[in-house]
């Protein structure tokens, strides 16, 4: 229900969401569900270890240190005391781009635009147990505007940029189109004058 309505606001609000917009909503989404069964095994605090070498990993600290303490969790970052463990993994947060499309035959090119999160989380007590495994994710969609790709993206952190991909047919039969379009009208009204 969260991410439908933060989506609907993102969609409806009167500017588009940036990339790194999408991917803290989504980053978000995915670490509530982990929040709150952190929070069910009566931890009250714990070391929150972001592993891997994704370059979103500051993202996903920030968001789930956010995250549980809105759960009632006392996040700590030394390393080095004991208690109770978090290890969080990015598995997958990017964000893609499809097929650029057109809404209507002469309406103007948009861009669907997905971002999406996946995060495995692993819980361990002080004595050393794994007392919790999970894998969330989420995902949310928009349409952009070709020409406002380069206002969306992030101009530092390159990892929250998609790749627009190759129109195979599109360069060559979308012009076809149009232009078959323009002359049956031209022709119709023309011909309607007779």
């Amino acid at each position: 229900m969260i991410t439908v309505f933060l989506l609907g606001l993102a969609l409806t609000g009167s500017a588009t969401s940036t990339n790194l917009d999408m991917l803290e909503t989504v980053v978000l989404n995915a670490m509530e569900p982990v929040s709150e069964q952190v929070a069910a095994q009566c931890t009250e605090s714990i070391r929150l270890h972001i592993q891997g070498e994704h370059a979103g990993g500051w993202l996903i600290e920030q968001i789930a240190t956010m995250s549980l303490r809105a759960a009632g969790v006392t996040v700590f970052s030394a390393r080095d005391e004991e208690g109770w463990v978090l290890n969080l993994r990015p598995m997958e947060l990017s964000v893609t781009y499809a097929q650029t499309r057109r809404s209507w035959i002469l309406g103007g090119k948009q861009i669907p635009r997905v971002a999406s999160c996946e995060i495995s989380a692993v819980l361990i007590d002080p004595q050393g147990n794994i007392v919790l495994t999970a894998r969330e994710g989420s995902v949310i969609e928009s349409t952009v505007s070709p020409s406002d790709i380069v206002i969306l993206e992030s101009s530092t952190e390159r990892w929250a940029n998609g790749e627009l991909s190759e129109e195979e047919s599109g360069n060559i039969l979308e012009p076809l189109v149009v232009t078959g379009v323009v002359t049956a009208l031209v022709y119709l009204f023309y011909s309607s004058r007779n």
